[in-house]
């Protein structure tokens, strides 16, 4: 049994509404933090925490300028990124907007200032769960993460990725938020979100690392064959990655050239267009067996993925026989 897999298989969820800064500094578990208003009017402010395995994710959204100071937890990383600004925030005094990443570590001091109103993403991941996933960059993960923090990643398709990648996981968690999630679902959205990580910090890719295509393709198909064979229990990433015997930069290498996509992409739109065959040619089996039997836990979400891949319900696939 791995250490995720002992961990409890539940959400932690928080949804907080503050009219102090200080108030809402203090709520923001594992931090230390203090937060003072630099704009005049009553201050407001939403919070929303979500803590599953060894994860902490944040939406915050401030109304009012304020001064961030502080820093997080020793061995932990943390990345932010803005999804609404009003004006420009300052990082360490350098201008930062919503084509940023911003960096810290526990040795990094925090020092943020944002506009009249904002919007801010993060995530902290223990620098333990990103060794594995950076073992072949150039630097270890505190010193990426400690070189990152003096100087923000500017990068507009990194930021929309880490962007997206974090409202995904906090709408897939507030579903449930108090119940039991089966363990393969912990264990892929945490890797789904280590992996985002560890892809920014290990910053833009050197062509040369880049493996042929024809071994691309190979690793492509053994992930797609191995994914088919576990298809109620999906593989995490990092799974794939020992069944393929490439590292994980190498992995997101070959999907990307091979097909344009992610692996985590393409093993969800994967799983859908078998479920769809499945809701086309069982007639028997319950929409909620089918979506379970292809590893979709919960299944408003199942039909809202299956909704915006192939603009249609499940119910509709089903009906249309």
């Amino acid at each position: 049994m791995t250490a995720v897999d002992a961990m409890p298989a539940s959400a932690t969820w928080r949804d907080s509404r503050m009219l102090d800064p200080q108030e809402h500094a203090c709520r923001l578990s594992g931090w230390d933090q203090y937060y003072e208003q630099i704009s005049c009017g009553a201050f407001r402010s939403r919070l929303i925490e979500i803590e599953f395995a060894d994860i902490h994710i944040f939406e915050e959204t401030l109304e009012q300028a304020v001064l961030q100071t502080g820093c997080c937890h020793q061995d932990t990383v943390a990345l932010g990124v803005f999804s609404n600004l009003s004006g420009d925030a300052r990082w360490h005094g350098r201008s930062v907007g919503a084509d940023d990443v911003l960096f810290l570590d526990g040795d990094s001091e925090l020092l943020l200032s944002t506009p009249q109103t904002s919007t801010l993403f993060a995530v902290g991941v223990p620098v333990a769960a990103l060794e594995p996933w950076c073992e072949h960059a150039p630097l270890s993960v505190r010193e990426s993460a400690h070189r990152l923090a003096a100087t923000p990643l500017h990068d507009r398709a990194a930021a929309q990725r880490l962007r997206e990648g974090l409202s995904a996981v906090i709408g897939e968690l507030l579903l449930r938020p108090e119940e039991e999630l089966p363990g393969s679902v912990v264990r892929r959205l945490r890797d789904e979100l280590v992996m985002l990580v560890a892809d920014q910090l290990h910053g833009k890719p050197d062509p040369r690392e880049r493996p042929a295509i024809s071994k691309a393709k190979e690793v492509v198909n053994r992930t797609r064959a191995y994914v088919l064979n576990r298809r109620d229990t999906p593989p995490t990433l990092l799974e794939l990655c020992r069944h393929t015997h490439v590292s994980p930069r190498t992995l997101q290498y070959c999907f990307q050239s091979v097909l344009g996509e992610s692996p985590a992409s393409y093993m969800k739109m994967l799983r859908l267009n078998g479920a769809r065959q499945d809701l086309k040619h069982h007639d028997g089996a319950w929409i909620s067996d089918i979506a379970a039997n292809w590893g979709f836990w919960h299944l408003s979400q199942f039909a809202s993925d299956y909704r915006r891949m192939f603009g249609e319900l499940p119910s509709a696939t089903r009906a249309a026989r």
